[in-house]
């Protein structure tokens, strides 16, 4: 979940696998009522960075659509942050059936910090705190060419219709350029049927 490319879900990734693989990079993970300005600011940075097309929105701020993560997993070297993922908790319709959903808003990593499984584990990390939580699935939105990366982690792509509040108590489609993936976390297929977002995008 403005620019051009709003609506396509926002990943930096590190699809190559090293040959040597280096220390795991540390995580922190932080509520969001426990992300303070200086730690909001560094998230935008690396955002901007990531996404320059949309540094006018991230600038200000990193709730996409207006929609803030519950939580949020950092890579912080000296202060900066190289690597962020941000997990939306929200329970959206599934065929008209509640189906609450832990969402991957702004997964980024800076290119210094690719190619040492910082996305894998950003993802994984995030999800696995998802269960620990109750959330039975997570859901992201990407374009086909990261497709094949969140395919190799086990998501799995949906083939629904997908819309989200259009912002004048109305809805509309998702671009369809974008792809709906889905990763069980509790052992139970995604439920079926189009998805309505409940809300905005993230």
């Amino acid at each position: 979940m403005g620019p051009a490319d709003a609506l396509e879900f926002r990943a930096m990734n590190d699809q190559d696998t090293p040959t040597e693989r280096p220390p795991q990079p540390a995580l922190e993970l932080f509520e969001e009522s426990a992300v303070d300005p200086a730690l909001d600011a560094a998230i935008r940075a690396l955002l901007c960075a990531c996404f320059p097309s949309d540094a006018p929105v991230f600038s200000a701020s990193r709730h996409w659509h207006g929609t803030a993560p519950a939580y949020s997993l950092v890579h912080r070297v000296d202060g900066r942050v190289l690597g962020h993922v941000g997990i939306v908790l929200r329970t959206v319709a599934c065929g008209g059936r509640p189906a609450g959903i832990a969402g991957i808003q702004n997964l980024a990593v800076l290119p210094e910090a690719r190619k040492s499984g910082l996305s894998r584990r950003l993802m994984t990390e995030s999800m696995a705190e998802a269960a620990r939580r109750g959330v039975r699935w997570g859901l992201l939105f990407c374009v086909p060419g990261l497709e094949r990366f969140y395919a190799s982690l086990g998501w799995k792509t949906l083939d629904v219709s997908v819309t989200m509040a259009d912002g004048r108590g109305g809805t509309e489609p998702i671009p369809g350029k974008n792809i709906a993936m889905a990763l069980p976390l509790a052992g139970e297929p995604f439920p079926s049927g189009n998805i309505d977002l409940q809300g905005r995008d993230w």
